[in-house]
C-alpha cells in the first residue's frame, strides 16, 4: 500500500493542529499576535524539513503546499486567523510560505541534492524570525532602522548570524564540505540572503530569500 497519501493527510493534520495552537495562545493565553505568528512560522518551518525523508515526489508537496496557499489565502481575505495573519504592517509573508517550500523541493529532487532544500527553508524558519526578533528588541527599535522603521539593522544582524550558524551546519556536518569551501559558500550565502531579506518588503522576503539561496547553490556547488 502507498503511504504517501497517507502521509499528505498526516501533514494537513498537523498544519491545521499548529494554525488551532496559534489561535489558542493567542485568545486564550493572550499570546501578542507577534509571537504566535513566530511560532507557527518556526514550527512549521521544522516540521516542513521532513519532507525529503518522507515524500517520494514533489507531486505530493505541490498537492499539500496548494492546500495551504489555499487555506492561508481564504484566511487572510476573509480576515480569519488573527494569530497567524495579524501584523502591525501590510504583509503577505503568512500566505506565501507554503510556495518556496515547494519551489525548494522540486529544486532539489531536480538536482539530487537535499541541501536545496534543507539551508533555504532552514534560514525561513530559522534566520526570518531571528531577523523579526532581532528588530523587536532595544537595540532594534533604537537602533538604525531602514523603510520607515520597517527593517532594522539589529535584525539583518540577526539574520546574518543564524544564516551563518544554518550554513555551517548542512554545508560541513551534513555535507562534509571542506572549511575552505564551507566559510565561502556560507559566507555568500548568508550576506546576499541577509541583503535580501533587507530590501524586500511586505512579507515577499519569503520569496526573495530562498530564490537567493537556490540561486547561489546552483552557481557554487
Amino acid at each position: 500500500m502507498d503511504k504517501q497519501p497517507l502521509w499528505l493527510l498526516l501533514f494537513l493534520s498537523l498544519l491545521l493542529g499548529l494554525m488551532v495552537m496559534s489561535e489558542v495562545l493567542h485568545k486564550h493565553f493572550r499570546w501578542p499576535a507577534e509571537r504566535s505568528r513566530k511560532f507557527i512560522h518556526v514550527s512549521g518551518g521544522l516540521l516542513c524539513l521532513l519532507f525529503p525523508a518522507i515524500f517520494t515526489s514533489h507531486w505530493w508537496v505541490l498537492a499539500l503546499a496548494f492546500i495551504a496557499f489555499l487555506l492561508l489565502l481564504v484566511t487572510y481575505v476573509k480576515k480569519m486567523l488573527p494569530s497567524v495573519h495579524e501584523t502591525k504592517r501590510y504583509s503577505l509573508g503568512s500566505v506565501l510560505f507554503p510556495v518556496p517550500v515547494y519551489v525548494c523541493f522540486l529544486m532539489a529532487e531536480m538536482n539530487h541534492n537535499d541541501l536545496y532544500f534543507y539551508l533555504p527553508v532552514s534560514l525561513l524558519a530559522i534566520s526570518d524570525t531571528a531577523a523579526e526578533i532581532g528588530g523587536h528588541t532595544q537595540w532594534g527599535q533604537q537602533g538604525k532602522q531602514f523603510f520607515k522603521g520597517q527593517k532594522t539593522l539589529a535584525g539583518s544582524v540577526y539574520f546574518f548570524i543564524t544564516a551563518l550558524l544554518a550554513n555551517a551546519g548542512w554545508l560541513f556536518i551534513g555535507y562534509h564540505l571542506p572549511i575552505d569551501n564551507m566559510l565561502k559558500i556560507g559566507l555568500l550565502i548568508s550576506l546576499f540572503a541577509t541583503i535580501a531579506e533587507l530590501v524586500t518588503l511586505h512579507g515577499w522576503d519569503n520569496l526573495t530569500v530562498p530564490a537567493v539561496t537556490l540561486l547561489l547553490l546552483s552557481l557554487l556547488l
